[in-house]
């Protein structure tokens, strides 16, 4: 993985920049896995991409280790399709093992890296890990080390309509306190809204009269957090965009997909442009910016 030396990352801690309150981390963490994270982060990076025009620049990293999804289809290549062992910072996906204690460390540093967004895919069961980074440091820490180096903490809650994937909401929020911001994004992929009984419920009981759901979404409301729709792209093209390694930026125009497969993955793009115009200020993006899908 490429990351910036220490020496490298201490010379700019030094330097005031006038984008510095820009600066957003976006930590996208779950319970479980099946919510649609990964195609949540990779959408987000790939429109800050697409759209930046050199005005800024925008780091993806997979906390799931070099085998992960997001660097599967994401990740730069050489020239015979393998996945480069040294990755870019504004071009790759760097890997991350969250799983190994050893590795949890090199999460600190990167919050100090200049670029404008870092986006962080956490795996399945990653919203645990941030209980112990370290010996020493946990998910205060990690948020507090976030606004030492400037930069806004944003958590994403990728959510399906089940219980212990609802049940991440309240546990991130008790984890980072009032040193982050908050937004839900919903799984579209398989369920409608009406499907989300148990998030809308005020008080969900259990058939031994336990409530066992209804607080998270009161208690995303009062920390001002945002709830956001993740559009589906059909399994179809997805799969082949996949298969093809063809990463969704490239896929908008590939020859080795259909007109048809290019275009659903250009409304997918745009849906999801849509959503995060929900949240421009929590992103700190200005008014004028422009989403670009090309």
């Amino acid at each position: 993985m490429s990351i910036r030396t220490g020496n490298e990352i201490m010379n700019y801690a030094n330097v005031t920049t006038p984008n510095r309150r820009l600066r957003r981390t976006i930590l996208s963490i779950k319970n479980k896995g099946g919510v649609g994270g990964s195609h949540l982060t990779i959408a987000t990076a790939t429109l800050l991409r697409m759209s930046a025009d050199g005005a800024f620049t925008t780091v993806l990293v997979d906390l799931d280790g070099s085998t992960g999804t997001t660097i599967s289809k994401m990740g730069e290549r050489n020239f015979d399709g393998t996945i480069r062992e040294e990755q870019s910072l504004e071009h790759g996906v760097p890997a991350i093992d969250l799983f190994d204690p050893d590795q949890r460390g090199r999460l600190l540093p990167l919050t100090q890296i200049e670029d404008r967004f870092l986006i962080l895919d956490g795996p399945a069961a990653s919203l645990n890990t941030f209980r112990a980074l370290t010996e020493n440091l946990d998910a205060g820490d990690f948020a507090q080390a976030n606004a030492d180096a400037g930069r806004d903490l944003v958590v994403m809650i990728p959510i399906t309509p089940h219980l212990a994937s609802i049940a991440a909401v309240p546990d991130a929020i008790a984890m980072f306190g009032d040193r982050a911001s908050y937004v839900v994004v919903r799984s579209m992929l398989g369920y409608k809204p009406n499907d989300y009984v148990l998030w809308e419920s005020a008080a969900f009981c259990d058939k031994f009269g336990q409530v066992v759901s209804g607080r998270s979404k009161a208690m995303l409301a009062e920390r001002g957090g945002v709830v956001l729709d993740m559009p589906t792209l059909t399994p179809k093209v997805l799969a082949r965009a996949e298969a093809l390694k063809v990463p969704f930026a490239e896929a908008l125009t590939s020859p080795l997909l259909a007109l048809d497969e290019q275009l659903s993955v250009r409304k997918w793009l745009n849906a999801w442009a849509g959503q995060l115009d929900l949240i421009r200020d929590v992103l700190g993006i200005d008014a004028d910016f422009a989403w670009t899908v090309a």
